[in-house]
């Protein structure tokens, strides 16, 4: 068994990865369509319909970021604004490692600034398509 550790995964936008990012989420999900009827008796019967997905980061906040080999929050921001659609991956760096890929807009980003602490940025990327499964070589 190799166990993935958490700090190894990471959100990409390309080949960039979002900088500053302290946690990063993925979410898979399929909608249930129900096919109870009267011969079902006391259970719900349903089969899967569409599915969907959708990526999360929190990041910290950094105007000055001036790194190109990262994915900053002004670059965000700007996809954001022109709702521009990303090319976008969840994977480790890790051989032989899954990588989920896909295309996604910035849905949402709102900023967060605590009394005493670093600003942090609430990102969630909505897949829009399918997201590929491949494997690192």
């Amino acid at each position: 068994m190799a166990l993935v550790n958490g700090t190894d995964l990471r959100i990409f936008v390309g080949t960039k990865k979002i900088a500053f990012e302290t946690s990063c989420d993925i979410e898979l999900s399929t909608t249930m369509i129900e096919t109870s009827s009267k011969d079902s008796g006391a259970w719900e019967t349903a089969i899967p319909g569409r599915k969907s997905w959708g990526l999360s980061a929190t990041i910290q906040l950094d105007y000055n970021d001036a790194d190109t080999t990262v994915y900053t929050y002004d670059e965000l921001l700007t996809a954001w604004l022109n709702q521009s659609v990303l090319t976008v991956s969840f994977k480790t760096s890790a051989t032989a490692a899954t990588i989920l890929t896909g295309s996604a807009y910035v849905e949402s980003k709102p900023v967060k600034g605590g009394d005493m602490e670093i600003a942090t940025v609430d990102v969630k990327l909505k897949g829009t398509g399918e997201l590929a499964k491949t494997t690192a070589a």
